[in-house]
Protein backbone atom coordinates (compact mmCIF):
# COMPACT_ATOMS: atom_id res chain seq x y z
CA UNK A 1 0.00 0.00 0.00
CA UNK A 2 1.02 3.37 -1.13
CA UNK A 3 0.57 6.92 -2.23
CA UNK A 4 1.82 10.01 -2.85
CA UNK A 5 1.38 13.89 -3.33
CA UNK A 6 2.50 17.07 -4.24
CA UNK A 7 2.24 19.90 -1.90
CA UNK A 8 1.49 23.26 -4.05
CA UNK A 9 3.40 26.39 -3.61
CA UNK A 10 1.44 29.17 -1.69
CA UNK A 11 -0.40 26.20 0.49
CA UNK A 12 0.61 27.45 4.24
CA UNK A 13 -0.62 31.14 3.29
CA UNK A 14 -4.07 29.83 1.15
CA UNK A 15 -5.01 27.91 4.17
CA UNK A 16 -5.91 31.66 5.68
CA UNK A 17 -8.96 31.65 3.26
CA UNK A 18 -12.25 29.62 3.59
CA UNK A 19 -10.84 26.24 1.47
CA UNK A 20 -12.02 24.66 -1.43
CA UNK A 21 -12.74 21.10 -2.69
CA UNK A 22 -9.03 20.87 -4.38
CA UNK A 23 -7.52 21.99 -1.05
CA UNK A 24 -9.69 19.06 0.95
CA UNK A 25 -8.33 16.09 -1.65
CA UNK A 26 -4.84 17.82 -0.37
CA UNK A 27 -5.26 17.29 2.75
CA UNK A 28 -7.10 14.13 2.60
CA UNK A 29 -4.56 12.26 0.80
CA UNK A 30 -2.05 13.88 3.32
CA UNK A 31 -4.46 11.63 5.70
CA UNK A 32 -3.99 8.21 3.71
CA UNK A 33 -0.44 8.29 3.69
CA UNK A 34 -0.84 8.79 7.98
CA UNK A 35 -2.80 6.23 8.27
CA UNK A 36 -0.44 3.95 6.01
CA UNK A 37 2.54 4.99 8.20
CA UNK A 38 0.07 4.49 11.38
CA UNK A 39 -0.50 0.71 9.89
CA UNK A 40 2.99 0.03 9.52
CA UNK A 41 4.12 1.02 12.83
CA UNK A 42 0.88 -0.77 14.16
CA UNK A 43 2.54 -4.60 12.70
CA UNK A 44 5.79 -3.65 13.27
CA UNK A 45 4.75 -2.84 16.97
CA UNK A 46 2.47 -5.54 17.86
CA UNK A 47 5.14 -8.17 16.02
CA UNK A 48 7.77 -6.93 18.12
CA UNK A 49 6.39 -6.00 21.76
CA UNK A 50 2.54 -8.16 21.85
CA UNK A 51 3.28 -10.90 19.19
CA UNK A 52 0.87 -12.78 21.15
CA UNK A 53 -1.64 -10.49 21.00
CA UNK A 54 -0.95 -9.68 17.37
CA UNK A 55 -1.35 -13.65 17.03
CA UNK A 56 -4.80 -13.99 18.64
CA UNK A 57 -6.10 -11.09 16.76
CA UNK A 58 -5.09 -12.34 13.45
CA UNK A 59 -3.50 -8.95 12.74
CA UNK A 60 -1.43 -10.54 9.74
CA UNK A 61 -3.93 -11.87 8.26
CA UNK A 62 -6.77 -8.84 8.65
CA UNK A 63 -3.99 -6.79 7.13
CA UNK A 64 -3.67 -9.40 3.96
CA UNK A 65 -6.95 -9.28 3.42
CA UNK A 66 -6.82 -5.65 3.54
CA UNK A 67 -4.01 -5.55 1.37
CA UNK A 68 -6.02 -7.56 -1.65
CA UNK A 69 -9.13 -5.57 -1.46
CA UNK A 70 -6.83 -2.63 -2.13
CA UNK A 71 -5.41 -4.10 -5.43
CA UNK A 72 -8.72 -4.75 -6.35
CA UNK A 73 -11.01 -1.53 -4.73
CA UNK A 74 -7.72 0.86 -4.00
CA UNK A 75 -11.08 3.45 -3.78
CA UNK A 76 -12.90 1.62 -1.19
CA UNK A 77 -10.05 1.42 1.55
CA UNK A 78 -8.14 4.66 0.63
CA UNK A 79 -11.82 5.90 1.70
CA UNK A 80 -11.95 4.18 4.86
CA UNK A 81 -8.04 4.28 5.91
CA UNK A 82 -8.69 8.45 5.26
CA UNK A 83 -11.84 8.43 7.09
CA UNK A 84 -12.52 9.22 10.92
CA UNK A 85 -13.15 5.92 12.29
CA UNK A 86 -9.82 4.03 11.40
CA UNK A 87 -7.83 7.57 12.42
CA UNK A 88 -9.80 6.71 15.83
CA UNK A 89 -8.50 3.38 15.77
CA UNK A 90 -5.43 3.76 14.71
CA UNK A 91 -4.40 6.93 17.25
CA UNK A 92 -5.97 4.29 19.85
CA UNK A 93 -4.00 1.34 18.69
CA UNK A 94 -0.60 3.29 18.92
CA UNK A 95 -1.46 4.87 22.35
CA UNK A 96 -2.08 1.24 23.67
CA UNK A 97 1.21 -0.48 21.76
CA UNK A 98 3.17 2.55 23.63
CA UNK A 99 1.78 1.21 26.85
CA UNK A 100 -1.30 3.74 27.57
CA UNK A 101 -3.52 1.59 30.62
CA UNK A 102 -6.28 0.56 29.24
CA UNK A 103 -8.93 -2.57 30.62
CA UNK A 104 -9.61 -3.70 27.24
CA UNK A 105 -7.21 -6.39 26.38
CA UNK A 106 -4.69 -5.60 23.36
CA UNK A 107 -5.44 -8.32 21.20
CA UNK A 108 -9.00 -6.56 20.94
CA UNK A 109 -7.70 -3.19 19.86
CA UNK A 110 -5.45 -5.32 17.18
CA UNK A 111 -8.68 -7.13 15.98
CA UNK A 112 -10.36 -4.29 14.84
CA UNK A 113 -8.33 -4.02 11.67
CA UNK A 114 -10.42 -7.14 10.98
CA UNK A 115 -13.04 -5.03 11.32
CA UNK A 116 -11.60 -2.63 8.90
CA UNK A 117 -11.43 -4.90 6.32
CA UNK A 118 -14.55 -6.55 6.26
CA UNK A 119 -16.30 -3.43 5.88
CA UNK A 120 -13.90 -2.87 3.02
CA UNK A 121 -14.98 -6.22 1.48
CA UNK A 122 -18.71 -5.68 2.26
CA UNK A 123 -18.39 -1.94 0.57
CA UNK A 124 -16.07 -3.80 -2.64
CA UNK A 125 -17.84 -6.92 -2.89
CA UNK A 126 -15.06 -9.04 -1.90
CA UNK A 127 -15.10 -12.05 -0.24
CA UNK A 128 -12.79 -12.71 2.88
CA UNK A 129 -12.61 -14.22 6.24
CA UNK A 130 -11.12 -12.57 8.72
CA UNK A 131 -11.40 -11.77 12.64
CA UNK A 132 -13.25 -9.13 14.63
CA UNK A 133 -13.51 -8.17 17.89
CA UNK A 134 -16.97 -8.22 19.90
CA UNK A 135 -17.29 -6.49 23.07
CA UNK A 136 -20.54 -7.02 25.07
CA UNK A 137 -21.62 -9.02 22.17
CA UNK A 138 -21.65 -5.88 19.78
CA UNK A 139 -19.22 -6.06 16.58
CA UNK A 140 -18.85 -2.62 15.42
CA UNK A 141 -17.81 -2.10 11.80
CA UNK A 142 -16.80 0.88 10.85
CA UNK A 143 -19.08 3.08 8.38
CA UNK A 144 -21.57 -0.45 8.83
CA UNK A 145 -23.23 -0.17 11.68
CA UNK A 146 -23.50 -2.56 14.79
CA UNK A 147 -24.17 -6.05 15.25
CA UNK A 148 -25.23 -8.22 18.01
CA UNK A 149 -23.81 -11.49 18.78
CA UNK A 150 -24.16 -14.02 21.98
CA UNK A 151 -20.53 -13.78 22.76
CA UNK A 152 -21.30 -14.99 26.40
CA UNK A 153 -18.28 -12.21 27.96
CA UNK A 154 -16.85 -8.87 27.71
CA UNK A 155 -14.49 -9.63 25.46
CA UNK A 156 -14.60 -12.52 22.21
CA UNK A 157 -13.69 -12.31 18.65
CA UNK A 158 -15.56 -13.99 16.25
CA UNK A 159 -14.82 -15.27 12.57
CA UNK A 160 -16.85 -12.66 9.62
CA UNK A 161 -17.66 -12.63 6.15
CA UNK A 162 -19.36 -10.23 4.14
CA UNK A 163 -23.17 -11.32 3.80
CA UNK A 164 -26.41 -9.20 3.47
CA UNK A 165 -24.10 -7.17 5.13
CA UNK A 166 -22.21 -9.10 7.40
CA UNK A 167 -22.23 -13.22 8.88
CA UNK A 168 -20.43 -13.65 12.31
CA UNK A 169 -19.43 -17.25 13.04
CA UNK A 170 -21.21 -18.66 10.22
CA UNK A 171 -25.10 -16.65 11.18
CA UNK A 172 -26.27 -13.41 11.02
CA UNK A 173 -26.19 -11.35 13.49
CA UNK A 174 -28.97 -11.05 16.45
CA UNK A 175 -30.09 -7.62 15.72
CA UNK A 176 -28.17 -4.86 12.90
CA UNK A 177 -28.21 -1.44 14.01
CA UNK A 178 -26.98 0.31 10.40
CA UNK A 179 -25.45 3.94 10.31
CA UNK A 180 -27.45 5.92 9.16
CA UNK A 181 -27.32 8.04 6.26
CA UNK A 182 -28.81 12.29 5.77
CA UNK A 183 -28.95 12.76 2.17
CA UNK A 184 -28.87 16.08 0.46
CA UNK A 185 -28.61 17.77 -2.63
CA UNK A 186 -25.01 19.01 -1.57
CA UNK A 187 -23.28 16.04 0.50
CA UNK A 188 -24.36 12.58 1.93
CA UNK A 189 -23.42 12.64 5.64
CA UNK A 190 -23.78 9.46 7.88
CA UNK A 191 -25.19 9.85 11.36
CA UNK A 192 -22.54 7.41 12.72
CA UNK A 193 -23.58 5.92 16.88
CA UNK A 194 -21.64 2.46 15.90
CA UNK A 195 -18.19 2.99 15.68
CA UNK A 196 -15.86 1.87 18.91
CA UNK A 197 -13.27 4.76 19.13
CA UNK A 198 -15.17 7.46 19.46
CA UNK A 199 -13.63 7.59 22.77
CA UNK A 200 -11.66 10.01 21.18
CA UNK A 201 -13.87 13.57 21.34
CA UNK A 202 -14.04 12.71 24.86
CA UNK A 203 -17.69 13.30 25.17
CA UNK A 204 -20.37 10.78 26.40
CA UNK A 205 -21.54 9.62 22.45
CA UNK A 206 -24.93 8.51 22.09
CA UNK A 207 -25.14 4.84 20.78
CA UNK A 208 -28.21 3.73 18.65
CA UNK A 209 -29.61 6.93 18.11
CA UNK A 210 -33.77 6.10 17.36
CA UNK A 211 -34.86 6.87 13.56
CA UNK A 212 -37.18 9.64 14.61
CA UNK A 213 -34.37 11.76 16.10
CA UNK A 214 -31.93 10.65 12.67
CA UNK A 215 -34.74 12.61 10.98
CA UNK A 216 -34.43 15.79 12.65
CA UNK A 217 -30.90 15.43 12.45
CA UNK A 218 -31.53 15.40 8.63
CA UNK A 219 -33.45 18.38 8.92
CA UNK A 220 -30.86 19.99 11.06
CA UNK A 221 -28.25 19.68 8.04
CA UNK A 222 -30.36 20.90 5.51
CA UNK A 223 -31.58 23.94 7.25
CA UNK A 224 -27.40 24.42 8.05
CA UNK A 225 -25.89 23.65 4.63
CA UNK A 226 -29.13 26.45 3.15
CA UNK A 227 -27.80 28.92 5.09
CA UNK A 228 -24.50 28.14 4.27
CA UNK A 229 -25.43 28.33 0.35
CA UNK A 230 -27.37 31.36 0.79
CA UNK A 231 -24.60 33.75 2.26
CA UNK A 232 -21.24 31.34 2.72
CA UNK A 233 -20.78 29.63 -1.07
CA UNK A 234 -17.00 29.45 -0.28
CA UNK A 235 -17.62 27.90 3.48
CA UNK A 236 -19.90 25.58 1.54
CA UNK A 237 -17.48 23.94 -0.55
CA UNK A 238 -14.95 23.36 2.44
CA UNK A 239 -17.68 21.82 5.05
CA UNK A 240 -19.50 19.42 1.93
CA UNK A 241 -16.07 18.18 0.84
CA UNK A 242 -14.53 17.47 4.59
CA UNK A 243 -17.66 16.53 6.14
CA UNK A 244 -18.07 12.96 6.52
CA UNK A 245 -20.22 11.96 10.12
CA UNK A 246 -21.67 13.32 12.71
CA UNK A 247 -21.43 11.86 16.10
CA UNK A 248 -24.60 12.27 18.28
CA UNK A 249 -23.03 13.19 22.02
CA UNK A 250 -25.65 12.84 25.07
CA UNK A 251 -27.22 16.57 25.83
CA UNK A 252 -26.64 17.18 29.71
CA UNK A 253 -28.45 20.18 30.91
CA UNK A 254 -29.73 23.40 29.49
CA UNK A 255 -26.55 25.16 28.39
CA UNK A 256 -24.89 22.23 27.41
CA UNK A 257 -25.08 22.17 23.62
CA UNK A 258 -21.39 21.01 22.57
CA UNK A 259 -19.50 20.09 19.44
CA UNK A 260 -15.96 18.76 19.18
CA UNK A 261 -13.31 17.64 16.59
CA UNK A 262 -10.52 15.68 16.79
CA UNK A 263 -7.13 15.44 15.02
CA UNK A 264 -6.96 11.54 15.32
CA UNK A 265 -10.46 11.64 13.39
CA UNK A 266 -10.78 14.59 10.60
CA UNK A 267 -14.19 14.29 9.18
CA UNK A 268 -16.38 13.93 12.04
CA UNK A 269 -17.87 16.47 14.20
CA UNK A 270 -19.44 15.27 17.89
CA UNK A 271 -22.10 17.46 19.14
CA UNK A 272 -25.54 17.44 20.62
CA UNK A 273 -28.21 18.17 18.75
CA UNK A 274 -28.37 21.40 17.18
CA UNK A 275 -30.38 24.05 18.37
CA UNK A 276 -30.87 25.67 14.89
CA UNK A 277 -29.73 26.31 11.23
CA UNK A 278 -27.39 29.41 11.74
CA UNK A 279 -25.95 27.73 15.00
CA UNK A 280 -25.47 24.92 13.34
CA UNK A 281 -24.32 26.34 10.14
CA UNK A 282 -21.41 27.95 12.52
CA UNK A 283 -20.38 25.02 14.25
CA UNK A 284 -19.65 22.81 11.04
CA UNK A 285 -17.45 26.30 10.19
CA UNK A 286 -15.87 26.01 13.28
CA UNK A 287 -14.75 22.19 13.06
CA UNK A 288 -13.93 22.42 9.24
CA UNK A 289 -11.17 24.70 10.48
CA UNK A 290 -9.48 22.24 13.20
CA UNK A 291 -10.10 19.86 10.38
CA UNK A 292 -7.93 21.80 8.11
CA UNK A 293 -5.52 23.19 10.55
CA UNK A 294 -5.07 19.65 11.95
CA UNK A 295 -4.53 18.12 8.68
CA UNK A 296 -2.12 20.91 7.33
CA UNK A 297 0.01 19.99 10.51
CA UNK A 298 0.47 16.23 9.31
CA UNK A 299 1.98 17.67 5.70
CA UNK A 300 4.08 20.78 7.14
CA UNK A 301 4.35 20.97 11.07
CA UNK A 302 2.72 24.76 11.74
CA UNK A 303 4.15 24.41 14.99
CA UNK A 304 6.91 22.37 17.64
CA UNK A 305 6.30 19.62 19.93
CA UNK A 306 3.81 21.25 22.79
CA UNK A 307 6.93 22.63 25.36
CA UNK A 308 6.99 25.71 27.28
CA UNK A 309 4.34 27.67 29.07
CA UNK A 310 0.84 27.44 28.66
CA UNK A 311 -1.21 30.86 27.62
CA UNK A 312 -4.13 32.30 27.74
CA UNK A 313 -6.62 31.56 25.00
CA UNK A 314 -9.65 34.14 24.89
CA UNK A 315 -12.09 31.24 23.94
CA UNK A 316 -10.87 28.60 26.96
CA UNK A 317 -11.29 29.02 30.77
CA UNK A 318 -7.60 27.33 31.33
CA UNK A 319 -4.18 28.13 30.12
CA UNK A 320 -3.66 26.24 26.81
CA UNK A 321 -0.76 25.27 24.93
CA UNK A 322 0.00 26.92 21.96
CA UNK A 323 -1.13 24.53 19.58
CA UNK A 324 -4.09 25.38 21.35
CA UNK A 325 -4.32 28.63 21.09
CA UNK A 326 -3.55 28.33 17.23
CA UNK A 327 -6.24 25.86 16.71
CA UNK A 328 -8.46 28.73 18.73
CA UNK A 329 -7.14 31.23 16.73
CA UNK A 330 -7.45 29.48 13.31
CA UNK A 331 -11.01 27.84 14.10
CA UNK A 332 -12.72 31.33 15.59
CA UNK A 333 -11.63 33.46 12.27
CA UNK A 334 -13.87 31.02 10.58
CA UNK A 335 -16.74 31.76 12.96
CA UNK A 336 -16.26 35.59 13.10
CA UNK A 337 -16.19 35.84 8.80
CA UNK A 338 -19.26 33.42 9.33
CA UNK A 339 -20.96 36.09 11.56
CA UNK A 340 -19.63 39.01 10.07
CA UNK A 341 -22.23 37.97 6.86
CA UNK A 342 -24.62 36.81 9.57
CA UNK A 343 -25.38 39.72 11.97
CA UNK A 344 -27.16 41.83 9.89
CA UNK A 345 -31.04 41.01 10.46
CA UNK A 346 -30.09 37.99 12.58
CA UNK A 347 -30.77 39.56 15.68
CA UNK A 348 -28.74 41.39 18.53
CA UNK A 349 -27.54 38.12 19.87
CA UNK A 350 -26.21 37.46 16.69
CA UNK A 351 -24.73 41.03 16.53
CA UNK A 352 -22.93 40.20 20.01
CA UNK A 353 -21.57 37.33 18.96
CA UNK A 354 -19.72 38.53 15.77
CA UNK A 355 -18.21 41.75 18.43
CA UNK A 356 -17.14 39.42 21.10
CA UNK A 357 -15.28 36.85 18.42
CA UNK A 358 -13.73 39.98 16.93
CA UNK A 359 -11.58 41.18 20.18
CA UNK A 360 -11.16 37.40 21.15
CA UNK A 361 -8.83 37.22 17.67
CA UNK A 362 -7.38 40.84 18.43
CA UNK A 363 -6.17 39.39 21.24
CA UNK A 364 -5.26 35.80 20.33
CA UNK A 365 -3.41 37.64 17.06
CA UNK A 366 -1.12 39.16 19.57
CA UNK A 367 -0.34 36.48 21.62
CA UNK A 368 0.49 34.91 18.57
CA UNK A 369 2.54 37.53 17.01
CA UNK A 370 5.24 37.24 20.17
CA UNK A 371 5.09 33.14 19.88
CA UNK A 372 8.70 31.37 19.86
CA UNK A 373 7.53 27.97 18.98
CA UNK A 374 5.84 28.29 15.72
CA UNK A 375 7.79 26.99 12.78
CA UNK A 376 8.19 28.82 9.71
CA UNK A 377 5.12 27.79 7.96
CA UNK A 378 3.34 28.70 11.41
CA UNK A 379 4.60 31.90 11.19
CA UNK A 380 3.33 32.26 7.39
CA UNK A 381 0.39 31.06 8.61
CA UNK A 382 -0.40 33.26 11.49
CA UNK A 383 0.54 36.73 9.48
CA UNK A 384 -1.58 35.03 6.85
CA UNK A 385 -4.63 34.37 9.38
CA UNK A 386 -3.45 38.16 10.60
CA UNK A 387 -4.31 39.77 7.69
CA UNK A 388 -7.37 38.27 7.29
CA UNK A 389 -8.28 39.40 10.87
CA UNK A 390 -7.95 43.06 9.65
CA UNK A 391 -9.73 42.65 7.31
CA UNK A 392 -12.89 41.73 9.16
CA UNK A 393 -15.19 44.54 9.60
CA UNK A 394 -16.20 46.89 12.77
CA UNK A 395 -18.63 49.23 10.90
CA UNK A 396 -22.22 48.81 12.09
CA UNK A 397 -21.85 47.54 15.19
CA UNK A 398 -24.22 49.25 17.52
CA UNK A 399 -22.47 51.19 20.32
CA UNK A 400 -23.91 49.22 22.97
CA UNK A 401 -22.67 45.84 21.48
CA UNK A 402 -19.37 47.48 20.97
CA UNK A 403 -19.21 48.57 24.71
CA UNK A 404 -20.63 45.08 25.92
CA UNK A 405 -18.59 42.75 23.70
CA UNK A 406 -15.57 44.72 25.36
CA UNK A 407 -16.91 44.56 28.65
CA UNK A 408 -17.32 40.34 28.14
CA UNK A 409 -14.25 39.97 26.38
CA UNK A 410 -11.92 42.17 29.50
CA UNK A 411 -14.08 40.15 32.39
CA UNK A 412 -12.62 37.09 30.56
CA UNK A 413 -9.18 37.76 30.34
CA UNK A 414 -9.80 39.78 33.71
CA UNK A 415 -11.17 36.62 35.08
CA UNK A 416 -8.09 34.51 33.72
CA UNK A 417 -5.80 36.63 35.27
CA UNK A 418 -6.92 36.34 38.61
CA UNK A 419 -7.09 32.43 38.30
CA UNK A 420 -3.68 31.66 36.59
CA UNK A 421 -1.13 34.72 36.35
CA UNK A 422 1.79 34.26 38.68
CA UNK A 423 2.33 37.36 40.18
CA UNK A 424 6.03 38.77 40.39
CA UNK A 425 6.65 39.79 44.19
CA UNK A 426 8.63 42.61 43.51
CA UNK A 427 5.45 43.64 41.62
CA UNK A 428 3.37 43.20 44.00
CA UNK A 429 5.66 44.81 46.82
CA UNK A 430 5.63 47.59 44.52
CA UNK A 431 1.62 47.92 43.50
CA UNK A 432 2.08 47.73 47.50
CA UNK A 433 4.65 50.31 48.27
CA UNK A 434 2.64 53.17 46.00
CA UNK A 435 -0.42 52.31 47.61
CA UNK A 436 0.80 52.92 51.14
CA UNK A 437 2.61 56.21 49.91
CA UNK A 438 -0.56 57.45 48.51
CA UNK A 439 0.87 57.21 44.80
CA UNK A 440 -0.56 55.76 41.57
CA UNK A 441 1.97 52.99 39.69
CA UNK A 442 1.90 52.20 36.29
CA UNK A 443 2.13 48.18 35.69
CA UNK A 444 4.19 47.08 32.52
CA UNK A 445 4.08 44.04 30.36
CA UNK A 446 1.92 41.69 29.56
CA UNK A 447 2.93 38.19 31.24
CA UNK A 448 0.02 35.90 29.81
CA UNK A 449 2.64 33.61 29.26
CA UNK A 450 3.24 33.63 33.20
CA UNK A 451 1.02 30.61 34.43
CA UNK A 452 0.27 27.28 36.33
CA UNK A 453 -1.05 24.35 35.24
CA UNK A 454 -4.04 24.38 36.63
CA UNK A 455 -7.14 23.73 34.39
CA UNK A 456 -10.73 25.22 34.87
CA UNK A 457 -14.22 23.74 33.89
CA UNK A 458 -14.71 24.49 30.02
CA UNK A 459 -17.57 25.67 28.06
CA UNK A 460 -18.54 29.45 27.95
CA UNK A 461 -18.64 31.79 30.89
CA UNK A 462 -22.30 32.12 32.19
CA UNK A 463 -21.75 35.81 32.03
CA UNK A 464 -21.89 35.63 28.37
CA UNK A 465 -24.75 33.24 28.04
CA UNK A 466 -26.11 35.91 30.36
CA UNK A 467 -25.70 38.58 27.64
CA UNK A 468 -26.95 36.91 24.65
CA UNK A 469 -29.82 36.96 26.04
CA UNK A 470 -30.17 40.25 27.89
CA UNK A 471 -29.54 41.85 24.50
CA UNK A 472 -32.77 40.29 23.22
CA UNK A 473 -34.98 41.02 26.42
CA UNK A 474 -33.43 42.75 29.05
CA UNK A 475 -37.18 42.96 30.84
CA UNK A 476 -37.39 39.32 31.41
CA UNK A 477 -34.07 39.35 33.29
CA UNK A 478 -35.01 41.98 34.72
CA UNK A 479 -37.85 40.90 36.57
CA UNK A 480 -35.88 37.77 37.62
CA UNK A 481 -33.54 39.37 39.25
CA UNK A 482 -36.02 40.30 42.54
CA UNK A 483 -36.19 36.42 43.17
CA UNK A 484 -32.19 35.29 43.41
CA UNK A 485 -33.67 31.48 43.04
CA UNK A 486 -35.40 32.02 39.95
CA UNK A 487 -32.51 33.72 38.65
CA UNK A 488 -29.88 30.93 39.68
CA UNK A 489 -32.37 28.34 37.70
CA UNK A 490 -33.04 30.74 34.83
CA UNK A 491 -29.59 31.10 34.35
CA UNK A 492 -26.91 28.96 35.97
CA UNK A 493 -23.83 30.48 37.10
CA UNK A 494 -24.94 33.97 36.63
CA UNK A 495 -26.43 36.31 39.90
CA UNK A 496 -28.49 39.16 39.38
CA UNK A 497 -25.35 41.83 40.04
CA UNK A 498 -23.74 40.84 37.08
CA UNK A 499 -27.13 43.11 35.05
CA UNK A 500 -25.53 46.11 35.88
CA UNK A 501 -22.32 45.26 34.44
CA UNK A 502 -24.31 44.37 31.42
CA UNK A 503 -25.81 47.53 31.72
CA UNK A 504 -23.37 49.72 31.85
CA UNK A 505 -23.91 50.62 35.32
CA UNK A 506 -20.19 51.21 36.28
CA UNK A 507 -20.98 52.92 39.62
CA UNK A 508 -23.35 50.53 40.87
CA UNK A 509 -20.88 47.35 39.96
CA UNK A 510 -17.93 49.14 41.60
CA UNK A 511 -19.91 50.20 44.80
CA UNK A 512 -21.23 46.45 45.34
CA UNK A 513 -17.94 44.76 45.17
CA UNK A 514 -15.90 47.03 46.79
CA UNK A 515 -18.65 46.68 49.72
CA UNK A 516 -18.27 42.58 48.70
CA UNK A 517 -14.72 42.60 48.72
CA UNK A 518 -14.30 44.35 52.08
CA UNK A 519 -17.21 41.82 54.12
CA UNK A 520 -14.92 39.16 52.50
CA UNK A 521 -17.88 37.53 50.90
CA UNK A 522 -16.28 37.58 46.79
CA UNK A 523 -14.49 35.36 44.81
CA UNK A 524 -12.51 36.21 41.81
CA UNK A 525 -15.07 36.73 39.33
CA UNK A 526 -16.35 39.96 42.25
CA UNK A 527 -12.71 40.81 41.56
CA UNK A 528 -13.10 40.46 37.42
CA UNK A 529 -16.30 42.47 37.34
CA UNK A 530 -14.47 45.29 39.63
CA UNK A 531 -11.69 45.60 37.32
CA UNK A 532 -13.68 45.80 34.26
CA UNK A 533 -16.15 48.66 35.97
CA UNK A 534 -13.04 50.29 37.42
CA UNK A 535 -11.33 50.17 33.88
CA UNK A 536 -14.43 52.05 31.96
CA UNK A 537 -14.14 55.01 34.90
CA UNK A 538 -10.83 55.28 34.73
CA UNK A 539 -9.22 58.23 32.18
CA UNK A 540 -6.19 56.65 31.56
CA UNK A 541 -7.12 52.67 32.68
CA UNK A 542 -3.49 51.29 31.40
CA UNK A 543 -1.91 52.61 33.87
CA UNK A 544 -4.04 51.03 36.28
CA UNK A 545 -2.98 47.68 37.46
CA UNK A 546 -6.45 46.48 38.64
CA UNK A 547 -8.07 47.59 34.99
CA UNK A 548 -4.63 46.08 33.55
CA UNK A 549 -3.16 43.53 35.86
CA UNK A 550 -6.23 42.79 38.78
CA UNK A 551 -4.08 39.74 40.09
CA UNK A 552 -1.36 42.37 41.30
CA UNK A 553 -4.01 44.09 43.24
CA UNK A 554 -5.57 41.56 44.87
CA UNK A 555 -2.07 40.27 45.81
CA UNK A 556 -1.14 43.46 47.50
CA UNK A 557 -4.44 43.58 49.48
CA UNK A 558 -3.89 39.57 50.68
CA UNK A 559 -0.21 40.64 51.35
CA UNK A 560 -1.05 44.14 53.58
CA UNK A 561 -4.60 43.56 53.94
CA UNK A 562 -4.93 46.69 56.13
CA UNK A 563 -4.18 49.10 52.64
CA UNK A 564 -7.95 50.45 51.78
CA UNK A 565 -9.05 49.62 48.27
CA UNK A 566 -11.73 52.20 48.11
CA UNK A 567 -9.06 54.73 48.36
CA UNK A 568 -6.49 53.12 45.86
CA UNK A 569 -9.63 52.20 43.60
CA UNK A 570 -10.78 56.56 43.79
CA UNK A 571 -7.02 57.26 43.25
CA UNK A 572 -6.94 56.29 39.85
CA UNK A 573 -9.91 57.19 38.76
CA UNK A 574 -9.25 60.96 39.67
CA UNK A 575 -5.65 60.24 38.76
CA UNK A 576 -3.33 61.94 41.42
CA UNK A 577 0.65 61.80 40.93
CA UNK A 578 1.98 58.30 38.89
CA UNK A 579 4.70 56.20 39.79
CA UNK A 580 6.15 54.27 37.30
CA UNK A 581 7.71 51.83 39.29
CA UNK A 582 7.15 48.43 37.31
CA UNK A 583 9.41 47.48 34.78
CA UNK A 584 9.40 44.39 33.19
Amino acid sequence: MTTTHTLPSGLVESMSGAGSRAETDLLRGGQLSKRLVQLRAILDLAGQDAPEDAQIAGLRESFAALAAIQRRAPDVVAGLLSGPQAGAWAARCLHRLAGSPSRTPLWIHLAHLGSIALAAAVRSGVDIDVLVPVRTGKVSLPTLGLATVDSGGPWALARAAPGDPVRLDGAKPLDWQPVRALETDAVTVYVDDADAYWTCFGLPVRYQVPGPEIDRWRRHLDGALAVLAERHPDRLAAVTSALQCLVPVDQQGRFAGVSASSAQAPGAVALTEPAGPQRFAATLVHEIQHFRLSALHDLVPVHQMETGPRVYSPWRNDPRGLPGLLHGTYAFLGVADFWSREWPGAGRAAELMYARTLRQLWIARRILATASALTPAGTALAEAVGEQIDRLPETGLSADIRRLAGDLTAHHLALWRLRYAEPDPAEVAAVADAWERGETVAPQGDPLYHTTAESAPGGDSPLFRLATEWVEDPATLTGLAADPVAFAAHCPGANPGDLALLAGDYRKVQAERLADIAAGTTDETGWASLSVAHARLCADPDRSPLAVRPELVRAARDDRRYLPLRDMVSRYITGTSTSDSIRR
